[in-house]
């Protein structure tokens, strides 16, 4: 049982405290479902007992707003390489097309860090079993947008480096930073 002694600011008792009581069981199960709609109306048709001040479209477009930025799994693993080798003239979220996670300035070169999930990776990638066409569709349309993030960079005279989640753990964390050092050691030697 609950009882709620005083209602919320936002409840119109005409300035009188009032109390709810919910009692559980079958019994009743409609009194409660009556409550909540009167309490809440905005969610009358959505089975969820759950208050939320947004209306469902509300709620998607909050949702669909919200942008990472800083993936601790890649990116922070990435940082701790740079650091470990003493790698220098690395930039985060600079702001250029594409939003590559890292960027050496100077040597033209952008650095994404891809996790192996989103971006579809063809060694560990999975797609969920519920809902499979939306996250194939989704998966789908994020291995498009860094072809073309990619090759727009290339246009602008960028050096794309790409390296999966998987790469950055273990053994193959040191080929990934032999692997950018290689690339801004052909970028200094070309800009001579």
């Amino acid at each position: 049982m609950v009882r709620i002694h005083s209602c919320p600011p936002f409840f119109s008792t005409g300035g009188q405290a009032s109390t709810i009581e919910l009692v559980g069981g079958p019994a009743n199960d409609e009194l409660h479902r009556s409550r909540r709609e009167v309490l809440f109306p905005e969610n009358r048709n959505r089975g969820n007992p759950m208050a939320d001040v947004f209306t469902v479209e509300q709620r998607s477009r909050v949702m669909a707003a919200v942008r990472s930025k800083g993936n601790r799994s890649t990116e922070m693993a990435l940082v701790g390489a740079f650091r470990a080798f003493h790698i220098t003239g690395w930039r985060r979220h600079y702001p250029i097309a594409g939003k590559p996670d890292f960027v050496f300035r100077h040597a033209r070169l952008a650095v994404f860090t891809d996790g192996c999930f989103w971006h579809g990776c063809p060694r560990c990638g999975t797609i969920p079993v519920s809902n499979r066409p939306y996250w194939e569709a989704k998966i789908a349309s994020n291995i498009q947008r860094d072809r073309a993030q990619t090759k727009a960079l290339r246009l602008r005279g960028w050096r794309v480096v790409r390296i999966w989640e998987h790469d950055l753990r273990g053994s193959a964390l040191r080929r990934v930073v032999r692997r950018i050092k290689a690339t801004l050691a052909v970028n200094s030697q070309s800009s001579d």
